[in-house]
């Protein structure tokens, strides 16, 4: 005997909590991630009527395959490669909850550990991690959810990466979730490009019993059918709870962390160098300042142009690079200030990101744009 429970919502911003059923056998719980109940803005949602048109997004919509025609990714992808430059707070997060996020009221039948299943589109080795979180809390059991199989296609997984499998192993990312009735899931980045289909918690009841999805999208219990997981076209009457307004999170998450993967070493000619050595406390030669690599003293063959403005924003070696002739240009991947406009009003804000030029380059009226090869705040 096995019971399943789907969650719908009816808007965006409205949260409907629905009735679920638990069973003698197993929970499970299917949400899709299009309805979310909070989303920090950079999350974007690709459907039949929706599409963002961020850039750089290198591998396009797949809204068609996708259950409901619908999902969310993390824009801008700027980190494709291995070879692309890691940027800590800009497009990957290694500790849990310090990137941008997804929420997700669910009203849980009852208390228990659940595995969880997720559902995602991955393209190559930088978009196919993520992290996932209750009730404002990030046990170490939902850190650095992983896919490395099913590329280019919907694919689900419940593996955690470890230092010494970084594929992970199946059934190894769960909550314990303390309490039945309305809890928060929330995912938190992990690395840019991420695209989110949907979720499912499992409990099962029985020992020895293991349930998960199949890729035909239906629940499977030592290996035999139970169930279709696809969502029913209309959600069941609310339950025991009114609607809950959530505005959308504006402001994009950017705290800095230590990255802990190993990364291609900087060249030295296009790295800055860094204030101090402290910065550099594995002694490699390399650290980490205002969101980029740097070079320590001892390691840096030549100085680069050293910062004209109290931002840390580096001189441009070119004014060639100022294409807009704003006072700002694009090298090395990161601003830089054409000489003489170190003190130009539009230099980049403690959260990170640079103001836009023009507000025509917010096409979606989100106050954000995309000007010089990179995201900037309309202010």
């Amino acid at each position: 005997m096995k019971f399943l429970a789907n969650l719908a919502a009816l808007s965006c911003a409205t949260i409907i909590l629905l009735p679920h059923a638990h069973a003698q056998d197993y929970v499970a719980i299917n949400v899709e991630a299009e309805n979310y109940s909070q989303k920090n803005s950079l999350w974007r949602l690709f459907s039949n009527s929706s599409n963002p048109n961020v850039n750089p997004d290198p591998d396009g919509s797949h809204h068609s395959s996708a259950s409901g025609n619908a999902y969310v990714e993390l824009l801008p992808d700027t980190r494709v490669t291995h070879s692309d430059a890691l940027q800590t707070g800009r497009n990957f997060w290694n500790t849990a909850g310090t990137g941008p996020t997804l929420s997700y009221i669910v009203n849980i039948p009852e208390a228990g550990r659940y595995t969880v299943f997720a559902k995602a589109y991955s393209t190559g080795t930088e978009d196919n991690g993520i992290h996932v979180g209750i009730n404002n809390t990030n046990p170490a059991s939902g850190e650095r959810m992983q896919w490395c199989g099913g590329k280019n296609n919907w694919t689900w997984s419940s593996a955690q990466r470890q230092d010494n499998n970084h594929c992970g192993e199946e059934r190894t990312i769960y909550l314990d979730i303390p309490s039945a009735g309305a809890n928060t899931i929330v995912f938190s980045a992990r690395e840019d490009g991420f695209e989110l289909d949907q979720f499912i918690l499992i409990k099962e009841n029985v020992a020895g019993l293991r349930c998960g999805p199949n890729n035909n999208d239906q629940i499977t219990c030592n290996g035999s059918a139970n169930g279709s997981i696809t969502n029913s076209s209309a959600p069941a009457a609310p339950v025991a709870a009114e609607p809950v307004v959530v505005p959308e999170v504006v402001a994009p998450a950017v705290e800095i962390a230590t990255p802990t993967e190993t990364i291609q070493a900087p060249i030295a000619s296009e790295t800055p160098i860094c204030s101090s050595n402290d910065l550099d406390p594995d002694g490699d030669g390399y650290g980490f300042e205002n969101g980029v690599s740097c070079l320590t003293s001892e390691t840096a063959s030549s100085a680069p142009a050293t910062p004209t403005s109290s931002s840390a924003t580096p001189a441009c070696l070119s004014a060639d690079s100022d294409s807009d002739g704003d006072g700002w240009g694009w090298e090395n991947n990161r601003s830089c200030l054409v000489s003489g406009n170190n003190s130009n009003s539009s230099a980049p804000q403690s959260d990170g990101f640079p103001t836009c030029a023009g507000a025509s380059s917010d096409s979606d009226g989100d106050g954000w744009g995309w000007e010089n090869s990179r995201t900037c705040i309309v202010r």
